[in-house]
């Protein structure tokens, strides 16, 4: 019997890099899911319950929740609170801000906040300390 690949969710309104990230997530096995607004994103993380859910800070559209906010509403859903999240953003670079910024279990309730550009190396390494090793 064929084992389940394992699911990420990629929400983020960045198309090139969904295209990216979802090629090298494939390419190493996993099944990717993506949305390029965080409402629908939410919407297939209900319906698909994935494994982990990499997520964007700053969304360009129709107005919503932005990704720490949605990290919250993610975090107090009784079924997809399970669900592992990565803050995947660049919003530091484009704020000029400079501190650092961390998880936390109420304000930004993920495992890790990642800044882009990232390396494909470290993005894998970052999913496997939460998902474990591939295959």
């Amino acid at each position: 019997m064929a084992e389940k690949r394992q699911s990420i969710l990629v929400i983020d309104d960045d198309v090139q890099l969904v295209d990216t990230v979802k090629t090298l997530l494939e390419a190493v096995g996993y099944q990717v899911l993506y949305a390029y607004q965080a409402e629908k994103g939410l919407e297939i993380a209900r319906q698909h319950k994935p494994d982990l859910i990499l997520l964007d800070v700053m969304f360009a559209g129709p107005p919503g929740p932005d990704g720490i906010e949605l990290s919250r509403r993610i975090n107090q859903d009784a079924d997809l609170r399970g669900i592992p999240v990565i803050i995947l953003s660049g919003v530091r670079k484009v704020l000029d801000y400079p501190f650092r910024i961390a998880p936390d279990e109420t304000w930004m309730p993920v495992k890790a906040f990642l800044e882009k550009p990232i390396t494909p190396s470290r993005l894998l390494a970052e999913i496997e300390k939460i998902l474990g090793p591939r295959g």
